[in-house]
């Protein structure tokens, strides 16, 4: 499956799962979590605000009992406090992934548990404390926190059952603890509702952008890098050749007698060529992390092999031609067999620190033009221009079949 295939499928279907297939989705969540790192670091900066100063002003919000003073001032400065401080530290220091994501969880659940301590201690009497404050922190961090549906979600509901439960059977008259369960049930389906569009909204913006860059870097015929893409990485694996002092190898392809397929067949059948094609170079070439292959225009094909040998270049040239040979395609039109074949030219060098890219692909092209003036279907492979006194030139058609190496 083809990135843009990958991407599409994430976007239609994988998004609504909430979960990616593979590496996409730990690149998502890479990303997803650099883009809320700030609103996390609000988020417990808020909740340490909240329980830092609260003993400052419990007399005129709380109003606790004499009995439970103590109890308050030990659950909000000794146990929430330490634990979302700690959270907003490790997340602005940007600690080791698991820690911080650890130390998150833990200061989330324990801003959650205070709060919901807080209403129990209402409850009994000890002081004065409003439920709705529990649907308020909860839905903060499940909509703006950034963090997985997937556990927020059942946590979310975890808390919003236990206030239920604590309204229905501490509350001092039946009907005003129905009417504060309602309330949190409702909270509850804004929590859940909330952390899922929000992270489905999160993931179609994030995969949407992925497929537009994508396309604007792939052929969509071929499911190949663009030329454009292709001339980005190109300087890049050269002078990664030369700090290296590693051999390239360069080669330009071009479908034999194209226009004649085009003219005869029709457009529809030479973009089945063309597709086909760009299917037998994506299986055998460019399966390492610096080679590369692209289309370069039209019916013509470029391929950069890292690190290799004129020989181990000789013998993939051959087993390509090859491949392309064993492609048959039917024409149900005209209910015959179409075979392919192409002409290749290519060189290989060990890049200079300065090297410069369109000098290799002319001269690539210069070698492709003797492979078609030698009856096509075969291959001209020489070295660089600089050394061209030290190495042969390989005349090659293959044409009895796949090449050893």
């Amino acid at each position: 499956m083809s990135e843009l295939e990958q991407l599409e499928r994430a976007r239609r279907v994988d998004a609504y799962r909430l979960r990616f297939a593979g590496e996409l989705e730990e690149n998502f969540r890479r990303s997803h979590r650099a883009q809320y790192r700030y609103s996390r670091l609000i988020l417990f900066a808020i909740a340490v605000i909240g329980f830092g100063f609260g003993p400052l002003y419990m007399d005129a919000l709380y109003a606790p009992s004499e009995a439970v003073r103590p109890f308050m001032v030990l659950l909000e400065l000794g146990v929430v406090l330490p634990i979302v401080a700690f959270a907003g530290l490790l997340t602005f220091l940007r600690a080791e992934r698991q820690l911080v994501q650890a130390a998150q969880i833990t200061g989330v659940l324990g801003f959650w548990s205070g709060v919901l301590m807080l209403r129990f201690l209402s409850l009994r009497g000890e002081l004065s404390y409003p439920h709705e404050m529990l649907g308020v922190v909860i839905i903060a961090v499940s909509m703006f926190g950034g963090f997985s549906s997937r556990r927020v979600i059942p946590a979310a509901l975890a808390f919003f059952a236990l206030g239920i439960f604590l309204e229905f059977h501490l509350g001092s008259s039946p009907i005003q603890a129905r009417g504060n369960a309602l309330s949190l049930a409702y909270m509850a389906l804004i929590s859940v509702a909330g952390a899922y569009v929000h992270e489905l909204l999160g993931r179609l913006a994030w995969v949407t952008a992925r497929y537009a860059y994508a396309s604007a870097r792939t052929d969509p015929l071929t499911g190949l890098p663009t030329r454009a893409e292709f001339n980005r990485l190109l300087p890049r694996v050269l002078a990664q050749a030369a700090r290296e002092r590693r051999m390239v190898g360069v080669a330009l392809l071009d479908v034999d007698h194209f226009k004649r397929i085009n003219d005869t067949q029709g457009h529809l059948f030479g973009d089945q060529v063309l597709s086909r094609i760009g299917a037998v170079l994506q299986q055998q070439i460019a399966r390492r992390p610096l080679d590369l292959r692209a289309r370069y225009g039209g019916e013509e094909f470029v391929m950069v092999w890292y690190d290799i040998t004129p020989l181990e270049f000789e013998h993939q040239v051959a087993n390509l031609l090859y491949s392309i040979r064993e492609v048959v395609l039917e024409d149900s039109r005209r209910r015959q067999d179409i075979s392919l074949s192409a002409s290749i030219g290519g060189i290989w060098l060990v890049p200079e620190p300065d090297q410069e890219s369109e000098p290799l692909l002319q001269d690539a092209d210069q070698r492709l033009y003797e492979a078609k003036a030698a009856g096509r279907d075969c291959s001209r492979l020489q070295a660089a221009e600089r050394y061209r006194p030290h190495e042969h030139v390989v005349h090659a058609d293959f044409r009895r079949g796949p090449r050893s190496s």
